[in-house]
């Protein structure tokens, strides 16, 4: 049955796709890491995190079923920012590549230093959490330095993360 008018009004608010933000509740035990307030101000898209399931076929004898088999996760985001001529962003991904292997060395940082910590929080339209996602053992698996080409033509340099993660946890945030 189709939806009315009175239904469809009634709905309340919606959640929106830009009302949220990044932080990083757990940092990457690195030297001159910028603090979670530069992040999440220059992160302007990020993916969200996803738990697929793996389902089972089963066949007999020429019938075909499915049941649920193991979920995995997607095991991967990728954020991207604005970045300034401070290069805050760019120092960041620098460093934190450097610290999981320097490039000269071949040296691997410890696990408790180089892991992180992201909490990705939506927001209702007065500002009030809804939702969030815990992402942990986080660390860096990619990254685009500019976000594309350097060109001829008038843009900005968008950096992009690709943070690789074991798991998540997500719940709706319930206001009192």
């Amino acid at each position: 049955m189709r939806p009315e008018l009175e239904q469809v009004m009634n709905l309340g608010d919606l959640a929106t796709v830009y009302q949220w933000g990044l932080e990083f509740t757990k940092a990457p035990n690195i030297e001159g890491w910028p603090s979670s307030e530069q992040f999440n101000l220059r992160c302007v898209s990020t993916d969200v995190p996803k738990l697929t399931n793996t389902p089972i076929e089963i066949t007999i004898r020429g019938h075909k079923t499915k049941q649920p088999g193991v979920p995995s996760y997607s095991g991967t985001i990728t954020l991207t920012f604005i970045e300034a001529v401070d290069n805050v962003i760019s120092e960041a991904i620098m460093n934190w590549r450097e610290a999981i292997w320097a490039t000269n060395t071949g040296v691997h940082g410890k696990l408790e230093d180089i892991h992180a910590e992201i909490l990705l929080t939506r927001f209702d339209r007065q500002d009030n959490p809804i939702w969030q996602f815990e992402l942990k053992g986080c660390v860096l698996d990619d990254y685009d330095p500019i976000g594309g080409q350097l060109a001829d033509q008038g843009e900005i340099l968008r950096p992009t993360m690709t943070i690789g993660y074991i798991y998540f946890d997500d719940a709706a945030i319930i206001s009192g």
